[in-house]
This record gives structure tokens, sequence and C-alpha cells, in this order.
């Protein structure tokens, strides 16, 4: 049984966990404090709890449960006041308000779910997430950061705040792992901002773990414009500290034109698999055509925008997996 951790969060790390669960791991994932988007900022706001969203998509990724509760967990209301919220995420909130503690929260809905592996929070204190940008102007708020209102420079750094210790059992996760794989997902939003938690970067130096990224299909408006593969490479190793990147998974397969015509109304553009600058970086990168068949369509009570096209999950996974038995 190998133990692997995916530290991300959202609809990448969703798909993933889907691919993964064909092989013989213990899959933990730990997910961001900082998400205050869509329904998880509203019950955010409104209750004081712990952002839901990632937590509750992770925990149907790994469940074993009947289709029907992860269907239940899953729906988004389409009307009325509840408009916009996903059952999960209010169960996630009342598990936590009775409770007072989000990892029993957490522990009840994995039961409810019959969850094969673990869900954990980056911190167990919310948030908040500052991003400085080239042109000297801060971005306050995970939200304001992934879906921007207008064209900006780029991100030069992120901040969380208030600067909390780190989840022992994310520590210990990260010490036990024998991989360990940044995304798929938004760079700046779903996986440095696990970074920025105190102690989780040493964990990660101190990991003899394989540590694999996986970059994107596409480009992200206002996060990684302009970005190739090696890019993603080059700007994650400066939030790793003295952890080194090992293995990339880059995809070189060109999504349909229908895709990219879609893509082009967000501006965001194909990331182009220029793997030998990556492996001058010294990270050694495995190329292949990565794009899921099927298109991602989007709930009309759903306000965030989300990635249309998608890893496929069972080929990402095996790349994955025979990375992990290499010698």
């Amino acid at each position: 049984m190998k133990n692997i951790v995916i530290i991300g969060g959202g609809t990448g790390t969703f798909t993933l966990l889907s691919g993964l669960r064909k092989y013989p791991s213990n899959n933990t994932v730990i997910v961001s404090s900082a998400d205050d988007g869509g329904s998880t900022g509203v019950l955010r706001r409104d209750l004081g709890i712990f952002p839901p969203g990632d937590l509750r998509q992770c925990l149907v990724g790994l469940s074993y449960t009947d289709k029907q509760m992860t269907e239940l967990f899953s729906y988004r209301f389409e009307k009325g006041s509840l408009k916009g919220h996903t059952v999960g995420n209010i169960i996630l909130a009342a598990l936590e308000k009775t409770t007072g503690n989000i990892e029993t929260a957490v522990d009840l809905a994995a039961k409810l779910l019959n969850v094969r592996g673990s869900v954990l929070p980056a911190s167990l204190k919310p948030g908040l997430l500052i991003a400085y940008l080239e042109s000297g102007k801060r971005v306050v708020g995970e939200h304001n950061i992934d879906q921007p209102h207008f064209r900006r420079s780029r991100i030069k750094s992120l901040q969380l705040k208030p600067n909390t210790s780190a989840n022992p059992k994310a520590m210990a996760a990260l010490q036990e792992a024998d991989a360990i794989v940044f995304g798929p997902g938004d760079l700046y939003t779903s996986i440095v901002p696990n970074l920025l938690v105190k102690g989780i970067r040493e964990a990660l130096g101190k990991s003899r773990a394989k540590k694999i990224l996986i970059t994107n299909i596409m480009t992200k408006a206002g996060q990684t414009d302009g970005f190739k593969a090696s890019d993603f490479a080059r700007n994650l190793q400066k939030y790793l500290g003295v952890a080194k990147l090992n293995y990339a998974i880059v995809n070189n397969q060109k999504p349909s034109s229908k895709s990219i015509l879609a893509y082009k109304k967000e501006n965001a553009k194909f990331v182009e698999p220029d793997v030998k600058q990556m492996e001058r970086l010294g990270v050694k990168a495995h190329q292949a055509k990565l794009v899921s068949q099927v298109i991602y369509k989007k709930k009309t009570a759903d306000k965030l925008n989300r990635s249309l096209l998608r890893h496929d999950a069972s080929k990402t996974a095996k790349l994955i997996w025979n990375l992990i038995h290499q010698s």
C-alpha cells in the first residue's frame, strides 16, 4: 500500500481521485483554509465556519458509498434562498456547528460517505489570502484572486493571514508519504496557499517522498497568463523552499478548437509543453495526451468560473503510479 498525498482541492483533485481509486493506495488530500468564494464564501461569512467547498469535493472523490449519497452531497440548489449552495457544504457547516470542531465534522462526513483515505485542512483555522502584484497593487481574498474582474499584472507573491501553524495530521501525512502530488488545479489559489501555512514547507523539505507536479491544460486569467509548463514548475518551486520537485506530468494534447474558443472568452490559452526547459530546471517531465473526452457542464446556479476541460483521470493516475514505482 502506497501513501499518496495530494496538495490542492477543487475539481482538479476530485477528478484525480477518481483515477487513483483503481490502485492500492492510501490517498490523503490536503486542502487550503483560505477559500472564500461562491457557496463556501457565503457560509463562511454568515456562519463563521471553516471553508467547506474543497473539503466536500474531496470527500466525495474518496467516497465508496452508493451513488445517491454522493449525488446528494454534490447537489446544488437552483432556486430559492438556498440557490447556489450545495447540500454537502450545508451538511459540513451544520456538523461543524454541532461539534464545534472542523476535524470532527470532516470525520463524521467521511463516515456518512464511506470514505477511504483522508481529507485534511492544511490549517485548522480559516485564513485570508493576499496577492501582491508586480504593479505594486494587492488583491485581498481568494475569491478576488481567483475570479478577477479586470485585467491586471502578474502575481509577484502571496501571503496568508493569520500565519497559523499546520494541522498536525497534515504534517504526519507528509512525513509518511511515498508520493506528494501538486495539482492539477489553480496554482495560486488551490496549491500555493497550503505551502504558506507555518510548518508545511519544512515538512516537505524533510520528506523523502517523490514530489510530482501535474501542470494544467489551460492558463488561468489573472494567475498564470502566458505560462508554459515550465513556468508552473519554476513558480511552484519558489514556494517549496528546500524541497525539490522530482517529476512533472505534462499534457501535450491540444484541446479541440471549440474548447480553445470557449477559453478565449476567459483570456485563457493552451499551456505549451516546453519539457526541455522544464528538465533544465532539474524536473523530469513525462508528457502524454491527457485531455479527458468528458466536457464539464456548469450548473446554472454555480456563480464561479469553472474549468471546462479535465485531465483524463485514468491516464494521469497511471502515470503517477508508474512514477512511484520507478527506482
